[in-house]
């Protein structure tokens, strides 16, 4: 990944000299063979000399220095950067992920929860039985507990499910506590921190805990949202798309035709959640705007903090408001709308981690009152298996499905290159643009799959260009891509810099991520890892929805965060339809799709890479669309039989 160049002189000056590094490496009166690994890795690890082999670089000079490290999730060194030793002072949040109890005995009972004939078929488990059969116990809490105070730890605070353990620290805490030892310095345009060394624990605990989160904020999950000013045209267009009909923006209601989903009744015995961050009273004003102007009642929304501490906020409701608008337009309204705003990384108000946005997944499943839960967000899978969000995440995502509550995730933007970060932040970097054609400075070969949208156990919703008749009626769908525009804008839609990226629906095979048997019986013995996306809707900003933001109407926005929202919607028919019957629907998908299309678009057409790269759409399932989009009335009707 690219990273800017040096720290100011003011900033530099202010970090502690690199002489007196060796002080700030953790020192225990524990034998050093008494601590063990966790899953949470070295985040800055050593970077292999300069190859022959393209590297991610948008800077100007093309001899920049290496640092001697790179990122956990890319390939390529820091360049220009200065890396010091983290101040001992600085704030932390960290929390301690636990491993659960009786695993095997988990994913037997959630291969029977949907399949007829079974003992357990739809008997889902509340939060307590849940607790009672697989969470860590009360003693391996207060294990950790009381190594969290002897580190000096404070603000420790438990999940009502046993599996997080939250503190307040600093990184004198953290280095002792954890055998680790953490550095500073610049990644696209701001100052953070990372790991340099591994977590470790006290042999004691290694039967109990599973990662340490927090340890790093340089690569956190972002938002999946398109809007771009009109300034800001597509460089290089993907020519491949064919329109069957009408490409044009959509009211968020509209969508409920298009995919058949207003044969249903209203979604008004569902309750839905979205995980977001942030204070959400203009996404509520927004969305009573909304409302009203289409002429549905108003919603009743709460908001739900993701753990103690303040929210984290940008200030742009942008994406919020297009979750929230197009679930309620899609489903004609919902019994409740929760929004699980993720809190702060630390008392500074840094913003969001991978440990405060795990820790709003496990209240949205601890609570058990969403039966539907939008993630509109996402990250690059090999940063969140590095630092230990990925296995923390799925076994939330697993508790989840046990207690028939389903999580449906946006699968991305960044077409194949979710990997890939321009200098200043955005997905889906492939090079430099002079004026006149476009440079590719990656490995255009190099694919990743977005998180948690890779995992097993939630919904994976990737994108597609829709055609309508009269906006209204569905007559197409090509993959999502949009070719090549500028990656890194200023607030009025201009490039700041040179650096271009793809706008394309993410998709392909996750690197950690093992298929679950019902994707590896339907697609082929040879698929052995997770597969995304399952599902596909509309997604490209031309063909997307027309929205409130900041009071503002006939905002047109797009991005997987619309095609997860409108999946939610339908679904959210679905379920109240069938009396909220209804758990994690991918395995019936599998088992019923590839043999019945009767409830389904197949989209087999487009691509979701650059320059004869990334996937092809086909006929049946691809990795660009999965099975396509979904008429959510005929499926509904496949439930009742």
């Amino acid at each position: 990944m690219q990273v800017n160049s040096v720290f100011s002189r003011d900033f530099a000056r202010a970090l502690l000299p690199l002489a007196i590094a060796a002080t700030l490496i953790p020192m225990s009166a524990q034998a050093a063979d008494s601590w063990v690994s966790t899953r949470t890795g070295a985040f800055l690890v050593p970077s292999a000399p300069a190859a022959s082999t393209a590297v991610q670089s948008g800077a100007s000079n093309a001899a920049a220095a290496p640092t001697g490290y790179a990122l956990g999730n890319t390939e390529a060194a820091l360049t220009n950067t200065l890396v010091t030793p983290l101040e001992i002072s600085q704030p932390l949040h960290i929390t301690v992920v636990l491993k659960g109890r009786n695993d095997d005995q988990l994913d037997t009972l959630i291969s029977q929860l949907n399949q007829p004939g079974s003992a357990n078929y739809h008997k889902y488990l509340t939060p307590q039985q849940f607790n009672a059969r697989f969470a860590p116990t009360d003693a391996q809490v207060q294990a950790v507990v009381a190594h969290l105070k002897a580190n000096g730890f404070s603000n420790i605070t438990v999940s009502s499910n046993n599996r997080l353990v939250s503190a307040d620290g600093n990184a004198n805490n953290a280095q002792n506590g954890f055998h680790t030892s953490l550095k500073r310095f610049t990644y696209r345009g701001k100052p953070v921190f990372a790991n340099d060394t591994a977590a470790l624990i006290p042999a004691s605990l290694s039967a109990s805990v599973d990662s340490v989160l927090g340890l790093q904020n340089a690569v956190v999950p972002h938002r999946l949202i398109h809007r771009i000013a009109s300034t800001n045209a597509a460089i290089q267009p993907d020519k491949t798309k064919k329109s069957a009909a009408a490409q044009v923006g959509h009211q968020p209601t509209d969508f409920a035709s298009i995919y058949d989903a207003a044969g249903l009744p209203a979604a008004t015995n569902t309750t839905v959640g979205i995980i977001t961050w942030g204070d959400m009273t203009q996404t509520i004003s927004d969305l009573n705007t909304f409302t009203s102007n289409a002429g549905l009642p108003t919603v009743n929304t709460a908001v739900v903090a993701g753990g103690q501490g303040t929210l984290a906020d940008d200030g742009d409701p942008s994406e919020w408001d297009l979750d929230s608008q197009d679930i309620i337009g899609t489903s004609g309204g919902v019994k409740q709308l929760i929004f699980y705003a993720a809190i702060n990384g630390d008392s500074n108000d840094s913003g969001l981690t991978d440990a405060t946005l795990t820790a709003a997944y496990n209240k949205a499943v601890t609570d058990d009152l969403a039966k539907v839960i939008n993630v509109s967000l996402g990250e690059d899978e090999t940063a969140a298996n590095s630092d230990g969000s990925l296995a923390a995440d799925d076994a939330v995502f697993k508790q989840a499905v046990a207690q028939g509550q389903i999580f449906s995730v946006a699968a991305g933007d960044a077409g194949v290159y979710q990997w890939s970060t321009s200098p200043q932040g955005a997905p889906g970097y492939i090079g430099t643009y002079d004026g006149s054609s476009v440079t590719t400075t990656i490995n255009l070969s190099h694919y990743s799959v977005s998180q948690p949208a890779n995992s097993p156990y939630v919904v994976a919703v990737g994108g597609t260009t829709l055609s309508t008749t009269n906006t209204t009626t569905w007559a197409g769908e090509t993959v999502w891509n949009e070719g090549v525009a500028y990656a890194d804008l200023d607030s009025n839609g201009n490039p700041v810099d040179d650096a271009v990226r793809i706008w394309a629906t993410g998709g392909g095979v996750s690197l950690f991520e093992a298929a679950p048997t019902w994707q590896t019986k339907a697609l082929g013995s040879s698929v052995t890892k997770r597969v995304v996306p399952d599902v596909a809707f509309d997604a490209a900003q031309a063909t997307g929805a027309y929205i409130v933001i900041d009071g503002q109407p006939n905002q047109l926005v797009g991005g997987t965060s619309l095609a997860s929202p409108i999946f939610v919607g339908g679904w959210a028919r679905v379920e109240s339809a069938n009396n909220n019957s209804l758990s994690l629907p991918t395995a019936g998908f599998y088992q019923t799709f590839p043999s019945n299309k009767s409830s389904i678009h197949d989209v087999t057409s487009g691509n979701n890479g650059y320059s004869s790269h990334g996937y092809n759409a086909k006929a049946g399932f691809d990795d660009d669309t999965g099975f396509g989009s979904l008429d959510f009335t005929k499926l509904s009707a496949t439930y009742s039989k």
